[in-house]
């Protein structure tokens, strides 16, 4: 579980994060009607990886793939704008680290 609170909860799977291998992040979160994200390097510069979230009810999902790289602990950092039916808009940053271990 990357995240969760009294609104939404973020999930990746796998919760390791293998690089080369299809991940798949899961949000649940209620009256979201769009999902921007994308990934940066912290540890290594990588570049940006964009996101596309699709919407089945108040789930969204998104599934990459994160390349290997000369760090076997990879840090990286997933910026989420979600923006709700209201129009507010939330921004949530959060780490990870992938492995190739």
């Amino acid at each position: 579980m990357l995240l969760k609170d009294a609104e939404l909860q973020l999930q990746l799977t796998p919760g390791n994060a293998p690089v080369e291998t299809p991940l798949q992040l899961q949000l649940t979160a209620n009256n979201v009607v769009a999902v921007n994200a994308n990934l940066t390097g912290v540890s290594m510069y990588m570049g940006q990886i964009p996101l596309r979230f699709s919407q089945q009810g108040e789930l969204w999902q998104a599934e990459f793939l994160l390349g290997a790289c000369s760090d076997p602990d990879m840090l990286w950092q997933l910026e989420l704008e979600l923006i709700f039916a209201d129009g507010e808009k939330r921004t949530l940053k959060q780490q990870f680290q992938s492995s190739w271990r």
